[in-house]
């Protein structure tokens, strides 16, 4: 009776491929599974971790800057015929092809890793040329590995177009004569029917998008162990996995999870032992930056590390799938081995804790635990009057906001007027729209009583009047709303205002359309600006556009800061109206917070100032934990 796992070693050994029986049984599926992951990770786990720091190094000197480049190359170009008549359908058309692209290039990214890993598991000899041999196979096949990652993402937008369009129809026909910050706001009862109608659309989309990838799922292992082409990949994929989707899609979901919750258990342990391990750091600030510099040190180096086995368990496992399904196992000898291979392994992973001690340090020694930070009243003290009304503006300078924040929009007889919602039926139940109302109609609108009866006096008020009001107790942070076709007109006629109460050195112009700003800073060159923002990929902005960037504070990190440090913009982090998450954002290092309570931030911030530097620095890397 033949051993078979002898049997296959030895065939690895010879080079050669070796076909497997397909097991018929989950269970014993499973147990082989296990069996050769196990088998594979004492083999290969040092020159899998060599790979990784190596891939890892070439990702961040090259794939990563390369793809974020392309990616906001692209988002540039496509900007221009936005700007033109075309906006609607093409705008549609070429945001999508965007995602596109960048789904593609991510997806990409990871094909490269895992190809790697594939590669290094699938050779034997020296740690370190293993791992080098391996770079050089995934360069070979960057090419079709590209191609790869393009045909699946294409395949998944082909299977997303027909849910998105019942999407887009049962929303347009139901919610689309709403404003949309009125449907989050309010949640009309023809929201309970559009998510009766798309949910079920949604979930059965879900499904195909999952049949499709785990039908895949084999298709890098076929290209880079049995050198096939993108396509004949994808065919020997589907073959692979047929009438088996269910149960890989199980045992796949089931490890992706664990994997996925490593980094967060680290970062969860280290959050809960940094508080009381660091206070009993010494009261000297140098001697706590030492501290801590080493603290974040160790941490950065367990993240990784969980990261990796994270990355190799995935790896070993889609291997493990196509040789155990049927596919070809492809063994190969690294033929060049170096007088002392060890010594490249513990080499790169010296470099690496090197590195991460030298990033800590430089980090925490720039530091600026006294820098300012301003506060924005969110559509003035709107948590304490109602918005954008000359009350809110009132209680946020009482509170001590440094700057205010409201939004304008065109009146049908062309006056700026002081509004968020396209139309007046969330805070009025009024359905006009203010861009086909007059300012005197406008005028009469009660948009308090819907806050509080104590408030039915407050009308809509000009821009003129609210820069009149404010009278530069606070500065004024001003964001452009404009309609369908009217944003041109709405800069122009803002501009106008301005300038003539004289208000330019105290108002800042803000937008969520980066097309809108640059236009601003075309046509107002000295003019101070704001761009805000969802979220940011860094590169796609330019840094002439703006002064300053907001973004939401739920996408804001310790990058996000970086970034901004970088290029030289101020960062504000809205819209916060937590004390902690306030606390929080002021330890990263933004620059402004925006928030409905203006007088809760600026106690947070009072209290934050008599601690002390070590108190602060103890405080901040609490933060940077919550942050990663």
């Amino acid at each position: 009776m033949h051993d078979r796992t002898g049997a296959d070693n030895a065939g690895e050994r010879r080079g050669g491929l070796q076909p497997i029986a397909v097991p018929d049984d989950g269970a014993l599926l499973r147990g082989l599974l296990v069996h050769d992951m196990r088998r594979d990770l004492r083999r290969h786990l040092r020159p899998m971790l060599a790979w990784y720091l190596l891939f890892t190094a070439f990702a961040t000197v090259a794939a990563a800057p390369l793809t974020t480049w392309s990616l906001a190359a692209l988002l540039h170009w496509i900007e221009r015929p936005l700007a033109g008549e075309f906006d609607g359908l093409l705008g549609t058309v070429l945001a999508l092809a965007w995602l596109m692209v960048a789904g593609a290039l991510s997806w990409w990214v990871v094909m490269l890793q895992q190809a790697g890993m594939l590669l290094v598991s699938a050779s034997h000899g020296c740690r370190y040329r293993t791992a080098a041999m391996a770079l050089l196979g995934v360069l070979r096949r960057a090419a079709p590995l590209a191609a790869l990652a393009a045909a699946q993402v294409l395949a998944h937008a082909l299977v997303a177009l027909p849910w998105l369009a019942v999407g887009g129809v049962l929303y347009t026909g139901l919610l689309g004569g709403y404003d949309p910050y009125y449907v989050v706001a309010a949640r009309p009862p023809e929201l309970r029917e559009f998510l009766a109608g798309f949910l079920p659309v949604l979930a059965v989309g879900l499904v195909l998008h999952a049949t499709l990838y785990f039908r895949w799922l084999l298709a890098t292992p076929a290209l880079v162990l049995e050198g096939l082409s993108p396509t004949a990949a994808l065919a020997r994929s589907r073959v692979l996995t047929r009438g088996r989707h269910l149960r890989i899609a199980l045992l796949v979901a089931s490890v992706a999870l664990c994997v996925a919750a490593l980094p967060l258990l680290v970062t969860e342990l280290y959050a809960r032992a940094a508080t009381p391990l660091l206070e009993g750091l010494p009261a000297h600030r140098l001697l706590a930056s030492a501290g801590m510099a080493g603290y974040l040190t160790f941490y950065a180096a367990t993240v990784l590390g969980a990261l990796f086995l994270g990355t190799t368990v995935n790896a070993l496992l889609v291997r493990a799938l196509f040789h155990r399904l049927g596919g070809a196992r492809c063994a190969r000898t690294a033929d060049a081995v170096p007088a002392h291979p060890a010594r490249f392994v513990w080499g790169a992973e010296a470099a690496l804790l090197a590195v991460a001690l030298v990033q800590a340090t430089v980090a925490v020694s720039r530091m600026d635990l006294r820098r300012d930070v301003t506060i924005t009243a969110h559509r003035g003290a709107s948590m304490v009057a109602p918005e954008n009304t000359l009350a809110a503006f009132q209680a946020a300078i009482d509170a001590g906001a440094d700057a205010i924040e409201f939004d304008v929009r065109l009146s049908s007889d062309g006056a700026v007027v002081v509004f968020h919602d396209s139309d007046l039926r969330r805070v009025s139940g009024d359905p006009r729209r203010v861009a086909d109302t007059p300012l005197p109609a406008l005028r009469e609108v009660d948009v308090g009583t819907w806050f509080d009866p104590a408030f039915a006096d407050q009308r809509i008020t000009t821009l003129a009047e609210a820069l009149a009001f404010i009278d530069r107790r606070a500065l004024a942070l001003v964001e452009l709303k404009p309609d369908a076709h009217n944003a041109g007109a709405l800069l122009d006629a803002t501009l106008r205002e301005v300038e003539r109460g004289g208000y330019q050195d105290v108002v800042t112009l803000a937008s969520l359309s980066p097309h809108l700003v640059r236009a601003a800073r075309a046509t107002a060159p000295a003019a101070q600006l704001a761009l805000f923002a969802n979220a940011a990929l860094p590169g796609t902005a330019r840094r002439t556009d703006f002064d300053m960037l907001g973004l939401n504070h739920l996408q804001l990190d310790t990058a996000s800061v970086a970034q901004a440090r970088r290029r030289g913009y101020r960062l504000q982090a809205w819209t916060v109206n937590d004390p902690a998450r306030m606390a929080r954002y002021m330890d990263l290092g933004v620059d402004d917070i925006s928030t409905d309570l203006p007088g809760e931030a600026v106690r947070v911030r009072a209290e934050r100032a008599e601690l002390s530097d070590v108190e602060l620095l103890l405080a901040t890397l609490r933060s940077w934990f919550r942050a990663t």
